[in-house]
């Protein structure tokens, strides 16, 4: 079965699955054998979970190969860009130990936590209460017209990621040009993609949450910190970025997620 939407169960799934997280890195971030313990349990638990809520809910049994390896991509993808971005280009650092600090300043469980990370990024995304998206997918303006053309508009999307992650490992230290790439990626998304009431719904609670979780995990777990982090912490760019994110990946992950469970 394919769905093109998900429901209040999936969500209290993958939530859940973030929120115990959350409150085990607020707990024991520093605890690095109990972390390494606790986030590959919860891979588990969550997984078990899943398969679980999705036989009750529908009376068949999951393939679970596609969300295996639908979580396995999402952790590799995110782990790469927190690896990438702390590590490689030195955007932000970690403040929490690690096991072989000269390959990794970033504990393994917080690259495993990525995947779960955006795992939920795709459920939330794609939550039936935030409604039904209102245009067929697959447009982009071309011209004073929107068109239907899929691949233009995911060769779009991805500018705009690589653009912006470029822009982001050359001006990080800047307080102006930091966020300006950001905002104007965001105005172009607009222009270009539109926008809908479903997706303001989805960057309303992200603009609000993404934030504030980061606030939590900087000032109360002492997990990580930033240059430039005026909101508590939080730098403007990653407000930013965490909007854009999650428009960019519902798209992308969906895409991926909708072929693995139909191949």
């Amino acid at each position: 079965m394919v769905r093109n939407t998900t429901s209040d169960v999936d969500v209290l799934v993958d939530g859940g699955a973030i929120v115990v997280g959350s409150i085990a890195i607020v707990a024991a971030s520093q605890q690095l054998p109990v972390m390494t313990v606790a986030i590959p349990l919860l891979f588990v638990i969550r997984t078990l979970l899943w398969w679980w809520a999705w036989r009750r809910s529908y009376r068949e049994s999951p393939r679970l190969l596609p969300e295996v390896g639908f979580l396995a991509l999402c952790t590799v993808l995110g782990g790469f860009n927190d690896w990438n971005s702390v590590v490689a280009h030195g955007i932000y650092d970690y403040s929490v130990p690690c096991y072989f600090p000269d390959l990794s300043t970033i504990p393994i469980w917080m690259l495993l936590f990525w995947g779960l990370i955006l795992r939920f990024f795709t459920t939330f995304a794609l939550w039936q209460r935030l409604g039904a998206p209102e245009r067929p997918r697959g447009t982009i303006r071309v011209g004073l017209h929107m068109r239907e053309l899929p691949w233009l508009r995911l060769l779009f999307l991805l500018i705009l990621v690589v653009g912006t992650r470029q822009a982001i490992y050359r001006l990080y230290l800047d307080p102006w040009w930091s966020w300006l790439p950001f905002a104007a990626a965001g105005c172009l998304y607009v222009v270009f993609c539109g926008i809908d009431r479903h997706e303001l719904r989805l960057l309303a609670v992200t603009l609000v949450v993404g934030p504030l979780v980061e606030v939590m995990y900087i000032q109360v777990a002492d997990l990580h910190h930033y240059h430039l982090g005026w909101l508590g912490g939080v730098p403007l760019w990653i407000a930013l970025w965490w909007c854009l994110a999650i428009l960019i990946w519902k798209e992308i992950g969906g895409r991926i997620y909708r072929y693995l469970t139909t191949a």
